[in-house]
């Protein structure tokens, strides 16, 4: 199950987010933690290499938020910050 969360959110730009993110992903629920500040998009597709980094490059520079897409099976995850290097960080 392959997971992308948005992280260090301001609460006006949640639903900004979903309403952009739900363009390319249609069918993927999200959930949103107040207290991590942190938006989840579920299920989103079966293989880490297949999610749109664009749209999630995009999303970090547009509302200034992080972004983590993480494989729960093999706990393999890429993490794109957009105030550092702009580039996506693998674990």
């Amino acid at each position: 199950m392959i997971t992308v969360g948005f992280y260090t959110l301001d609460d006006q730009h949640i639903t900004q987010i979903i309403e952009r993110f739900n363009v390319d992903y249609p069918a993927v629920s999200s959930e949103y933690n107040s207290e991590e500040e942190e938006l989840i998009f579920n299920d989103v597709t079966e293989n880490v290499e297949d999610v749109d980094t664009f749209l999630c490059e995009e999303i970090c520079h547009e509302f200034e938020v992080y972004c983590c897409i993480k494989d729960s099976t093999n706990n393999a995850s890429k993490n794109y910050y957009y105030d550092e290097e702009d580039a996506w960080v693998y674990k």
